[in-house]
């Protein structure tokens, strides 16, 4: 006699959906993309946004992220790719560039703009060009953006690229600042939305308040963004001196709002302070070293500064470099002396951990990659 069981065994085809949603969560991006071509059933759920979102956050969480070294050259293509948990540890053959970003002129400039959800923006100028793309690695997924509605122009001095998401929205988008010279301002703001699909850049209304006159482009560490807001660092002059204050950019209002830095580090004095913006837990952050001293991070707490932690770096008393914050909430910085090694302070544990990247790869942009179903259209 056939039991019940026998005659209707248990496949990957009669699973309930909540039980395929469970073994699917586990694998792979790149895996799944192949195993929405099995059947229409699979494809529609692992297409769902729900399913989507859930994989993405057990990327961020409880998968293994990874620290991205990309060298500033000619080609883009020098980086260095590294577990966040053991950084000392080198990936190999990790990442794959695109063919196309692989056969740009050695002439064009290329750099890395932001990672967000696993989504990395690129950009290559050649003359007075610009390309910016956007790829998921995990699924070999790739866009070229349209041409910027405005192109540069001999009053042109300084162009400054970032990339977001806006939750509200679900939303990614490419911001791009110009800042002319004769006379020193800023042009009007440019955005490109990805969730409109084939669009083209379109002007925000705000324009850039006119005493912000410079864009500081030094965000070394590329996790600005995710919060639905970006950070640059900008120069103004009070009461004739020149002085740094952050301009914050919401990506769902695209409106602009300027936030003080803290008394103690607004004065500007070359060569004397570093200052890097970020965002720490949610909140915008400062992270200030003065000359020989330790750096100070300094948060951003309903209306007003407070100073929480302060840091010495590396062990052997080295001068460093603020590099910015980790999406965990870990403040990463560089040797002054031995440009290839870099640093990681832990504020809930107080210790620093140690790793070298290739040589290759130092005066980089780093990015925090995670394994991303994100489908790009």
């Amino acid at each position: 006699m056939v039991s019940p069981r026998s005659r209707h065994p248990t496949t990957m085809e009669n699973l309930p959906g909540e039980v395929l949603s469970d073994i699917f969560i586990r694998l792979l991006a790149k895996q799944l993309a192949q195993m929405r071509c099995v059947c229409k059933d699979w494809n529609a759920l692992l297409s769902e946004s729900s399913f989507v979102n859930s994989h993405l956050h057990r990327s961020m969480h409880i998968n293994q992220k990874i620290l991205m070294f990309f060298g500033v050259r000619a080609d883009c293509t020098s980086f260095t790719a590294s577990p966040f948990s053991s950084p000392a540890i080198e990936l190999d053959n990790f990442f794959k560039f695109p063919v196309n970003l692989e056969s740009q002129p050695a002439r064009c400039f290329g750099n890395v703009v932001g990672c967000v959800k696993g989504l990395i923006c690129f950009k290559y100028e050649s003359g007075d060009d610009y390309i910016v793309c956007i790829q998921n690695h995990s699924l070999s997924a790739f866009l070229t953006l349209p041409p910027c509605s405005m192109g540069s122009s001999s009053e042109s001095r300084n162009i400054n690229f970032r990339f977001g998401y806006d939750p509200k929205t679900d939303d990614y988008k490419a911001v791009k600042l110009t800042e002319l010279f004769n006379p020193r301002r800023m042009a009007p703001v440019e955005v490109y939305s990805v969730r409109k699909g084939k669009g083209s850049w379109e002007l925000v209304s705000q324009r850039i308040p006119s005493h912000l006159q410079c864009i500081k482009d030094q965000d070394l560490v590329c996790v600005d963004g995710h919060e639905g807001h970006l950070h640059w660092i900008c120069y103004t002059y009070i009461g004739g001196k020149l002085a740094e204050s952050i301009l914050a950019f919401d990506l769902g209002s695209e409106r602009f709002k300027e936030i003080p830095f803290p008394d103690s580090l607004r004065t500007c004095c070359f060569g004397d302070r570093l200052n890097v913006v970020g965002v720490l837990g949610g909140k915008v952050c400062v992270m200030s070293r003065v000359r020989d001293t330790d750096c100070e991070v300094w948060v951003m707490d309903e209306y007003s500064w407070v100073k929480l932690h302060v840091f010495s770096g590396f062990s052997g008393g080295d001068k460093i470099f603020p590099c910015g914050f980790t999406s965990n909430n870990q403040f990463l910085f560089r040797c002054m002396n031995e440009l290839e090694r870099y640093g990681l302070y832990d504020p809930v544990t107080a210790k620093s951990k140690s790793f070298k990247i290739r040589r290759g790869s130092v005066g980089c942009k780093i990015v925090e990659y995670v394994d991303s179903l994100v489908w790009i259209n």
